[in-house]
This record gives structure tokens, C-alpha cells and sequence, in this order.
């Protein structure tokens, strides 16, 4: 079974909300020259940002994603919202309100197509104890999983004000997925040539599991199980200069963490590298039961084509390919074999 983690949604619900004007000049459509776009106009760091991002018709139409699965050999999607709809930047009680919605939009996606879909929650995480709420709910609704964002509004993830969530994911026991948003430098150095993605994405992700390790969180909440977009961003290849750092170093040391690659294994990486020899190194680096299959569908910078075709896959065994592929997924999520 070919299971994919990393496919998002704009549910059509909340793409009509923004049509009609809900959200007034915060969030809006516009065309743009391929795709629509949903565009935010948030303030972080004393910053306006204005941030256009690529809505394809896939993102909420739902018969397309389903010839699309056919054609790639997917099997079931587990659906996390297009990233820039966390909408940290925004008023807390909108987004809460918000994000209760999406929930109950993907949930109902799930229950449409029995067996296709499985679902992550979505939370307002610039206010951590509605967040927990909020994800509470969502588990016991029937979500497996959350994903968050790499950072919140600018804020770092070790911030301790965040505890009350990171509570609740260890008592709800589902994966954490982080996906880069509101990444550094989108406004300055990473304005051009779309290094918002091709460096920003990476870096920021990067970041985050950095504040995760160097800030105490998974020490504080070990029980945790985080999954990791575009193979850990630059985590992987990095490991070796956080550990000569840790031992050169105090300031690694303040909240009393260990050296930084006996947590890598805290932490589970997606196939979005785009290149075999990379992603050859990742299993070899991280383990074989540490990288799940991931296509950040339905967007460019994803992987679109056949599953099996992702490049370096089929080099592997084939008890190897199909633990990428979907099992170590399932386990990651505690799906049940069929999928149900």
C-alpha cells in the first residue's frame, strides 16, 4: 500500500469563505499567470508581508486529486491544509474559529471517500491553549496527526509559551508534521528567483528542528514523534556541524540537551529531496525506518510523477521500497493494514 503523508488541501469550503470576502483584505484570491493565487497580508517581525501563493485546482477539486492518485499509484493521502493557511499572523479567535472549520472539512473529505483519506489537524498555534484544544477535538473526531508550521509569526519552536501544546501531543500520542511557512528572508535576500523556496523552505525547517533539539522540547516531551518536510530540510547534511559545535560550545548546552544526533531518530523525513545519491544518503544516515514516502502534492516543487519512480527508489530492495513507501507510514500513523 502506498501511503502519502505530505498532500495538502484547500478544502472548497474555505475557498469559497474567501471568495465571498470573510476574511476581508487578510486573505483573498487573485489570478495569476498559471494558477490562482491565495494571498496573505500578515505583519510578522514588524514586517507587512504580502505573500502570493499558488492555489492549483487540485488543492480543492477533488476528482482530480483522485485521477491523480490513479495515475501515481497512490493509495490513500493522509491531507494536511495547504501551509500558508496556519495563518499565525492572524487574530487568534478568527484563526481558532478557522481552524475548528478546516477540521471538520478535511473530516468530512475523509468520510466522502472511505479508505483514500486520512487527515491531519490544523491549529491556532499563536494561541498554544486553544491549539490544544483544538487538537484534542480534532483526534477524538478522528484526525491521526497534526502539522504546524516551522515557525509562529517569527517565533521560534522551542518558545516555552508553546508547553501547553506540546502537552497535548503527547497526550493525544499523533505525529507532528512540520512544513516550512513564513520562512526568513522571503522579503529581502530570498525575494528573487524563487529562493523563498529553493533556499528559504529548506532553511527554515532546518531551524525548527534545531529549536527543537537545542531548546529542550523533545527532552521535555519525549514520548513526541515528528515527521519532517523535504527530507529535514538541511538537518541531515548539517548533523555533523551541530555535533562539532555542541562540543566546542556552551550555548547548545543551555537547556540541557545531549549531543544533537542522538535525537535524530526523534524525528521521521519525507522523500522530497529530488535526487537519488541524496536520498541514498538520507536511508543510509537516518535509518531505513526513518524515511517515509512524501510528494507535497499538488505543487510544482513536489513529486507528481509515479510513486515508484521517485529517483533512488527503485535502487533499493524491494522490502526496502515498500517500507518507504507505506509501512513505516502506517506505523508512524498507527494505521491499521487496510488502511481504514
Amino acid at each position: 500500500m502506498v501511503i502519502d503523508p505530505h498532500a495538502h488541501i484547500a478544502p472548497l469550503s474555505f475557498i469559497e469563505d474567501v471568495r465571498r470576502g470573510r476574511f476581508g483584505r487578510s486573505i483573498s484570491i487573485e489570478q495569476g499567470k498559471k494558477w490562482e493565487l491565495l494571498v496573505s497580508r500578515t505583519t510578522i517581525l514588524g514586517q507587512e508581508r504580502v505573500v502570493p501563493n499558488p492555489l492549483p485546482r487540485e488543492s480543492f477539486d477533488m476528482a482530480l486529486r483522485l485521477k491523480d492518485m490513479k495515475r501515481t499509484g497512490v493509495d490513500m493521502q493522509i491531507l494536511s491544509v495547504v501551509p500558508p493557511m496556519t495563518y499565525y499572523a492572524l487574530d487568534a479567535g478568527l484563526n481558532t474559529e478557522l481552524s475548528a472549520a478546516l477540521n471538520d472539512a478535511m473530516l468530512q473529505v475523509c468520510e466522502e471517500y472511505p479508505g483514500r483519506f486520512r487527515c491531519m489537524a490544523q491549529v491556532p498555534l499563536q494561541a498554544p491553549k486553544a491549539a490544544a484544544a483544538e487538537l484534542r477535538r480534532a483526534v477524538r473526531r478522528g484526525h491521526v496527526g497534526v502539522q504546524i508550521g516551522s515557525n509562529v509569526a517569527g517565533t521560534n519552536l522551542d518558545d516555552r509559551a508553546l508547553d501547553p501544546f506540546w502537552r497535548a501531543v503527547s497526550d493525544t500520542d499523533v505525529p507532528v508534521f512540520i512544513h516550512p511557512v513564513d520562512v526568513m528572508g522571503v522579503n529581502d535576500r530570498l525575494k528573487s528567483y524563487y529562493l523563498r523556496n529553493f533556499i528559504g523552505n529548506p532553511l527554515d525547517t532546518t531551524i525548527a528542528a534545531a529549536s527543537l533539539i537545542f531548546g529542550g522540547v523533545l527532552d521535555r516531551f519525549p514520548k513526541m514523534r515528528i515527521l519532517l518536510a523535504h527530507t529535514g530540510g538541511f538537518t541531515p547534511w548539517i548533523m555533523g556541524r551541530w555535533r562539532h559545535g555542541y562540543g566546542e560550545r556552551q550555548e547548545p548546552k543551555v537547556n540541557g540537551a545531549v549531543s544533537p544526533e542522538r535525537y535524530l531518530k526523534r524525528f521521521h523525513f519525507d522523500t522530497l529531496i529530488h535526487d537519488a545519491q541524496a536520498l541514498q544518503f538520507a536511508v543510509d544516515k537516518l535509518g531505513k525506518d526513518r524515511v517515509v514516502y512524501g510528494t507535497d502534492y499538488p505543487f510544482d516543487m513536489g513529486w507528481l510523477g509515479k510513486a515508484r519512480a521517485v529517483r533512488g527508489l527503485a535502487d533499493m530492495d524491494e522490502a526496502l521500497q515498500k517500507r518507504i513507501l507505506g509501512d513505516t507510514t502506517r506505523r508512524l500513523y498507527r494505521l491499521k493494514a487496510t488502511g481504514k
